[in-house]
């Protein structure tokens, strides 16, 4: 293994989705506790650059190039000693190993990094038992580095505020201080049998007091059409925001840091709100091995699940499993947020 000092410039890439970047946004700060004068640099998808760049120990953010012939130049103009490929990738090992960087770290379960990486790791659906944040810091052995504690990742996630954003935000939507402030997103999930359903977020809102209460409905512009049931539903007045299509990610960051807390299936602003110490509820499907895997982390972030058995992506839309979860429940959880023991707030 090099010394410690030959640490220096250190890339992970993780070039996905939103929530796969919040998931390995704790590698940043783990590294720069082992070696605190490193120079961290994410590798990301270009939509959400902005976000990395939000995290305290991320030093510099990049998009992945549209053409993947340019990203051998991009790496090699980077002067990195050190490539983490955190999601495995033929086309990324390729532009690492051409781009000569000394030190490429994979998984020694896809067979083409055994030609492309010089040290490999065994990460395997066999460690489905385990949070994903905790299977990408397995990433940096490596480096010397283990990390193997769940309830120390909260405290890995720093973020900088852009206080002049969240209050032009602020304005600019309505936001009402006098009201708990609550963000839905109701979004499309990779698995659409596991998406609550859009009623049961119009029963929730109505279930609550109008005067104590504002709700926030966020998403893609490419998504209003699948939210416009929900949007439309006559109970829902002054008390919501429509935001669906408005917001930036860089926006819907700041907004967040302006909310009380989050309610949304496994998606990328569920891990985002976590990581940011909002209130966060998760509604997941009921297995087990999922829920493990893919939970959102934070300082005040839970999941809520049946136990009804989960019959698949393909069998029934939405899946029992996911209907079970009731908006009463639901009610229940957020109502603990704002509560002592006492029942007072």
């Amino acid at each position: 293994m090099k010394p410690a000092l030959a640490f220096q410039r250190i890339l992970i890439a993780k070039t996905s989705h939103l929530g796969d970047l919040i998931i390995s946004l704790p590698m940043a700060a783990t590294i720069k506790r082992h070696y605190p004068e490193a120079t961290v640099i994410f590798l990301t998808h270009p939509r959400t650059v902005e976000v990395a760049k939000r995290c305290m120990d991320v030093d510099e953010a990049y998009g992945l190039p549209d053409n993947p012939e340019h990203l051998p130049k991009l790496l090699k103009s980077l002067a990195i000693d050190v490539f983490i490929q955190a999601n495995t990738s033929k086309e990324l090992g390729m532009a690492a190993k051409a781009a000569a960087i000394p030190m490429r770290i994979g998984s020694w379960y896809r067979h083409y990094n055994w030609s492309l990486c010089t040290h490999t790791v065994t990460i395997s659906r066999c460690y489905k038992q385990l949070n994903k944040r905790l299977l990408d810091l397995e990433y940096l052995k490596p480096l010397g580095v283990i990390a193997n504690e769940l309830q120390a990742i909260p405290e890995l996630y720093r973020f900088t505020p852009n206080k002049e954003q969240e209050q032009a935000l602020a304005a600019k939507l309505g936001l009402d201080f006098n009201k708990r402030r609550i963000i839905l997103h109701p979004a499309l999930i990779t698995s659409k049998a596991h998406q609550w359903p859009l009623a049961a977020y119009s029963e929730l809102i109505a279930s609550f007091d109008r005067n104590r209460f504002q709700w926030l409905i966020t998403g893609m512009a490419a998504e209003r059409e699948y939210l416009q049931p929900l949007l439309n539903t006559p109970a829902l007045t002054a008390d919501v925001l429509d935001t669906v299509g408005q917001l930036t990610l860089d926006e819907l960051t700041s907004l967040m840091m302006e909310c009380d807390g989050l309610v949304a299936g496994s998606t990328g602003p569920l891990h985002l709100a976590a990581a940011l110490g909002l209130h966060t509820l998760g509604l997941f499907q009921s297995r087990p091995s999922v829920n493990k895997r893919w939970s959102p982390m934070g300082r005040s972030a839970t999941t809520l699940y049946s136990t009804i058995p989960c019959q698949g992506d393909k069998s029934l839309t939405p899946c029992p499993c996911i209907l079970a979860i009731t908006p009463a429940r639901v009610k229940e959880r957020i109502a603990m947020w704002f509560y002592d023991d006492k029942g007072s707030e």
